[in-house]
């Protein structure tokens, strides 16, 4: 008897922030699994920062990328939704949580690891005067504007001030880090006295009060060596524009104000309900969960454990992480949850800028270039955890000896699906089974994006209909895209959008999950067809394996206004108004290869609307158009010439890419729809020429809420490219042209590439 086996999500964890212990939480989620519980981490940096390399970073020695996680691989490893958002509202009667534009998110538990921040209220004037080293990514953002301008002064041997407020070990890094940079640009020795001020001032009465006197006096003497000022005993009362001022009256000129001291926690965990400790964090149970409401859990700075504080060190939520995993999984399905009992001394390393170092723990101490090695060594080793992923399994479920090794290979790299319109059957496919059901072997007529039916006073009505898989975690996003995807069909025709109904394949799960998630789908439908001024009626929802969404879409229009997909004239400019490369992003996204910035830069063009492109092609008398979705630029772009055998030049080098799309072509991602949709390339004259270059690949890529592609007489073409660049299209472009209407065969010469 056979067996089928079903998982239905029937809970919901929701991580809040990118810290360290949760990096530790999705890990283990990849690496083993949890079937039914359905996951969603929700920060404010998706390329969130290493503290422990990022003294390496303002000294030169490593690049931005290399001191940062990309959270978007580890939650596609992790199955988990990733949405980038700050939290500042949760209702935990309700189990809510309120997102800036888009629906409530309800969860069944929650675990909060967000870190702490230097705190502005306490000095007046450090908001509008001073940058604090937390968020890092907005110090890091200073710190580059500073580094410019230090370097060109102190080249010129003009004065520059730079003042670190603060004692601690992330202060003393710093003002290392800062002046072993700056004399570096400006090619001068470190024992060298320059144009360079740098003052380290501190409220206590010694640098780095919690660790032992060698390690102090090793640091004041590379402080004074390097002609560094330390003024302690100094505590700051306000900063102004060019200078800070402390209670005893001293005053220290400053070109840039940096601080680095008073952690604090944001205000909303209180607000909500949250139990905080004496020092105004998250009062937290050995267990890591919320003394006042179990199904919280935290972790990191955010927490005071009780009966074990410690210093807000990311070493305390790094040994937290494994437990908090842990507990979370064990909470979710029932069971005991472990304690975590934080060591009482953490080993320090402390960074001198120079590639050496200090190692510190209780009253040892070492030094020297080898600290630096250890110390860069554990960095890289903790980088690498979380950002040289296993590769994800494919379970293809085929007897052996079904089908030969090729076939079996083509469908296991087809079961890691990139969904969205790579999921689509390929082109050649659907006109191969459409020619054999015309009527008596008669050829069958041009297709036009929508179908046109012709009413009784003279205008007409379109329909048409499309549906997608979900390829990204998040219904809400999918939604706005998917519904952007299916009105564009109208949109290529001239036409506006009237009336759409809705159809949906939910995944199974509880009866609460399927609301919840249903919910956020339809608001999402619903909301971006009211921005296109599209009705949405009603529509029809089924159990489906995976989460689909499609709409049948009306729209009315004059009958002599309608633009044709086929009506190219000869001379016509070709305008695509989106860059490609959707297909082979998403690809790779489903293999946790996609970086968060590619990601996102491409889910940004696929909320944009193809209303107004549209609009203004009609107003510019674009001769035809469509829509570039699944079937590739060159697909499409068959179809358009393919009824009046039109040749067309297509200027490779003009073809606007996503992000990150044309490496990932080169590394040799491609979608699932790659390969059927490369089978045009037959009708490219000289694509042979061009076999290697990655540009040629991106023609075939499926897009998923692709832009629009217009044939535009020659002198109006200039003038509605400029008028789509200010729409907001600022990535469209004039790709090529149409030459010839009687080649006798349809086909692209594509125009060599400049350099």
């Amino acid at each position: 008897m056979q067996s089928t086996r079903i998982t239905p999500q029937v809970k919901h964890l929701v991580l809040i922030g990118g810290g360290h212990s949760h990096l530790f939480v999705l890990k283990r989620l990849g690496m083993r699994p949890v079937p039914g519980l359905t996951v969603t981490l929700i920060s404010r940096d998706i390329d969130t920062p290493y503290s422990g390399a990022m003294p390496s970073y303002l000294s030169g020695f490593c690049s931005e990328d290399a001191m940062h996680i990309d959270l978007r691989p580890l939650a596609q490893f992790a199955g988990a939704r990733l949405i980038r958002a700050s939290v500042d509202e949760i209702d935990l009667e309700a189990k809510t949580i309120q997102l800036p534009g888009r629906p409530l998110i309800h969860f069944d538990l929650l675990s909060i690891n967000t870190g702490s921040q230097p705190d502005t209220a306490q000095i007046d004037g450090a908001e509008a005067n001073a940058c604090p080293v937390k968020p890092i990514s907005h110090f890091l953002s200073r710190w580059e504007r500073v580094r410019a301008e230090a370097t060109k002064r102190v080249s010129q041997q003009t004065p520059y001030s730079i003042v670190i407020v603060g004692g601690g070990p992330a202060s003393v890094e710093l003002a290392l880090a800062m002046h072993y940079r700056i004399h570096r640009d400006c090619n001068l020795p470190l024992d060298e006295k320059s144009s360079l001020s740098l003052t380290l001032v501190g409220s206590a009465s010694s640098l780095l009060a919690q660790h032992g006197r060698r390690v102090q006096q090793h640091v004041l003497n590379t402080l004074t060596e390097r002609h560094i000022n330390v003024a302690l005993g100094q505590r700051v009362q306000r900063f102004l524009p060019d200078s800070v001022h402390t209670q005893t009256g001293a005053d220290y000129d400053s070109d840039a104000s940096f601080f680095a001291t008073g952690a604090r926690l944001p205000e909303w965990p209180g607000r909500c309900g949250l139990a905080l400790s004496d020092d105004g964090f998250i009062d937290t149970l050995p267990t890591l969960q919320s003394a006042n409401v179990d199904f919280v859990f935290v972790a990191g700075d955010a927490a005071t454990i009780r009966g074990a504080a410690r210093p807000k060190s990311g070493v305390y939520a790094v040994r937290a992480g494994a437990v908090l995993a842990e507990n979370l999984v064990r909470f979710a399905t029932g069971k005991r949850l472990k304690h975590f009992t934080p060591q009482q001394q953490a080993l320090a390393l402390i960074s001198l800028g120079d590639k050496t170092a200090i190692a510190s723990r209780g009253s040892l101490m070492a030094s020297g270039r080898a600290v630096w090695e250890v110390k860069r060594h554990i960095d890289s080793r903790f980088l690498a955890k979380f950002t040289h992923l296993p590769k994800m399994a494919v379970d293809l479920d085929l007897t052996a000896g079904l089908v030969d090794s090729q076939t079996e290979a083509i469908l296991r790299q087809h079961a890691l699906r990139c969904a969205g319109c790579g999921a689509k059957v390929a082109s050649g496919v659907l006109s191969d089974v459409l020619d054999e059901l015309a009527d008596d072997g008669a050829p069958r007529k041009p297709i036009e994006d929508a179908a046109i039916i012709p009413l009784a006073d003279g205008r007409v009505l379109l329909q048409s209909i499309d549906q997608l898989s979900a390829f990204i975690n998040d219904p809400w996003t999918f939604a706005r895209v998917a519904t952007n995807h299916c009105l564009s069909d109208i949109f290529a025709m001239g036409a506006q959008p009237h009336s759409a109904l809705a159809v949906v394949g939910m995944p199974l799960a509880s009866p609460a999950m399927t609301r919840r998630d249903l919910g956020e789908l339809m608001r999402g439908v619903k909301m971006t067809l009211q921005e296109n001024d599209c009705e949405l009626l009603g529509g029809h929802t089924a159990e489906n394996p995976t989460l689909q969404l499609g709409l049948a879409v009306n729209g009315f229009a004059e009958a002599s206004d309608v633009l044709s997909k086929h009506a190219v004239n000869r001379g016509d400019v070709l305008i695509l108004t989106k860059p490609l490369g959707s297909g082979v992003l998403f690809a790779a996204d489903m293999r946790g290869r996609c970086r968060s910035g590619w990601a996102e830069a491409a889910i940004g063009q696929m909320l944009q609307s193809n209303r107004v492109a549209s609009q203004l092609f009609v107003q510019h008398g674009a001769t035809a158009c469509t829509d570039v979705t699944g079937f590739g630029l060159a697909g499409h772009l068959f179809e358009m010439i393919e009824p009046t055998a039109a040749e067309v030049e297509l200027d490779l080098n003009a073809v606007p890419a996503l992000e990150g799309s044309l490496t990932l072509l080169a590394e040799g991602f491609q979608s699932s729809l790659h390969g059927g949709n490369r089978r045009v390339a037959t009708g490219i004259y000289n694509q042979e020429a061009f076999d290697k270059n990655p540009r040629l690949e991106l023609l075939f890529d499926p897009q998923t809420a692709g832009g629009l592609l217009a044939a535009v007489p020659e002198q109006a073409a200039a003038e509605c490219l400029a008028d789509l660049q200010q729409s907001g299209l600022r990535q469209a472009a004039i790709v090529g042209r149409v030459t010839s209407l009687t080649s006798g065969l349809p086909s692209i010469v594509l125009k060599a590439p400049r350099g």
